[in-house]
């Protein structure tokens, strides 16, 4: 076998320390305390930056029911002088072209829009409010439902679309001072409503150690700062660069934003479930017209009354509070908008409480959970369920509505009587 020759290797050098000449000493970085915020500072500000162009691109958060509902009125909300917020007693209740056809009839015009969303929260109402008013400043009135206030967040809802979407930063502070606030003035009496999924974890048992307003403070700021963090957004940015609007856009706009039970059973039904949880929810109202009764006779007696506890979570604790209410009603009139606080036919009732509110608030105050003054509100004949309107019903209540709009607003300004003392005016005839 041919082999190749050796070559001799050198061998290798061994470690100096000598200085060669001329040759610069090695540098060694230390970073300076100016320097390293620096960099952190603009690191931060990207961030930020980026934060901001994904919330600009976005479509609006909260999932498609309101995010669609939003993006209706940012489109039309010109085309509208009224607006009436609230919950799904609103969405069901409030009829825009009949109100409008009445307050003609008693020569105040108007063009109005129903935003009424399912489950709303009072916060959360006075964060679409902000919102509705931004893109319409120059609205005549808002027609304002009231709710009691729920310190704690829902559980069941923590840290969904529809809970994030109103945590800005002021709504989320004003909702941490008001649990703590809440606290305070109730001490024990305000309980936290533990997730039974997280019962036995480690941070469930410590948190109980916490009263109660801290740990509702403390679950409003979270969702505060995931919201503000952009957490959970990837599809509303993705529908934002593609130009896709939320589903419920075009049906929002159909009626100026109301929908009806009937209507929503209907279209289940002509998808192929005839049996849904609208029709269930008829049916039990109707195999349970004695209890029904019950509960109206029980509302009209007493001074204190809860009866809607099918429709929200019975174990958080709620409040009525007047100092959030008024902040909201200055907040409006502030804006040059007239405030209307409205208490719709539902099947509670805190009556001193709603007398102060007449007293007090300072704003047009129109309460229709009165069956001895509004029977036909309670007659099962215009209801779909125990909570809600039926159609005949919206219609029923969308007139009187508009009639009474105009007439206790008229005495408040003929009179010379504050808003909040104006007087009652019956029932109209069908």
């Amino acid at each position: 076998m041919q082999s190749f020759p050796r070559f001799p290797m050198p061998a290798p050098a061994q470690p100096s320390n000598e200085q060669l000449p001329n040759e610069p000493p090695p540098t060694v970085y230390r970073p300076c305390a100016a320097g390293a915020l620096g960099r952190v500072g603009v690191a931060v500000a990207s961030f930020v930056l980026v934060c901001s162009v994904l919330r600009m691109v976005a479509v609006p958060a909260g999932g498609s029911a309101i995010g669609g509902k939003l993006e209706t009125w940012q489109a039309h909300a010109r085309e509208y002088d009224t607006v009436f917020l609230g919950s799904s007693h609103v969405l069901r209740a409030f009829v825009p072209a009949e109100f409008d056809r009445v307050s003609g009839e008693f020569g105040r015009p108007t063009r109005s829009f129903n935003f009424g969303l399912q489950a709303v929260h009072l916060l959360e109402q006075r964060h679409l409010l902000g919102a509705i008013l931004d893109a319409h400043p120059r609205l005549a009135r808002v027609f304002f439902e009231y709710q009691w206030l729920t310190p704690q967040i829902d559980p069941e809802n923590a840290f969904n679309a529809r809970t994030l979407y109103w945590h800005d930063p002021a709504t989320t502070l004003l909702a941490a001072e008001r649990a703590l606030h809440w606290g305070r003035e109730l001490g024990d009496g305000l309980t936290y409503a533990a997730d039974p999924a997280r019962q036995h974890s480690i941070f469930d048992v410590a948190m109980r150690l916490v009263p109660g307003g801290a740990c509702m403070a403390e679950e409003h700021l979270a969702h505060g700062l995931t919201e503000r963090l952009m957490i959970g957004r990837g599809k509303d940015v993705l529908k934002g660069l593609l130009g896709r609007a939320h589903g419920e856009s075009e049906r929002s706009l159909a009626n100026n934003g109301y929908v009806s039970l009937e209507e929503d059973a209907a279209l289940l039904a002509a998808r192929g479930e005839a049996r849904n949880a609208y029709s269930a929810r008829r049916e039990r109202f109707l195999a349970n017209q004695e209890a029904y009764a019950r509960d109206v006779d029980t509302l009209d007696a007493a001074q204190q009354s809860f009866g809607d506890g099918e429709w929200v979570n019975a174990e958080l604790v709620r409040v009525d509070d007047f100092e959030l209410v008024a902040q909201i009603a200055r907040e409006v009139r502030a804006r040059g908008v007239e405030f209307v606080l409205v208490i719709l036919p539902s099947q509670s009732a805190n009556r001193p409480f709603e007398e102060r509110l007449s007293e007090e608030l300072g704003a047009l105050v129109l309460r229709y959970n009165l069956p001895e003054r509004y029977p036909q509100l309670y007659d099962p004949a215009k209801r779909f369920d125990s909570g809600h309107l039926s159609h005949e019903g919206a219609l029923y209540f969308s007139s009187i509505l508009a009639r009474d709009y105009a007439g206790q607003s008229t005495v408040g300004d003929d009179a010379g009587e504050s808003p909040g003392e104006s007087k009652p005016i019956g029932e109209v005839t069908q």
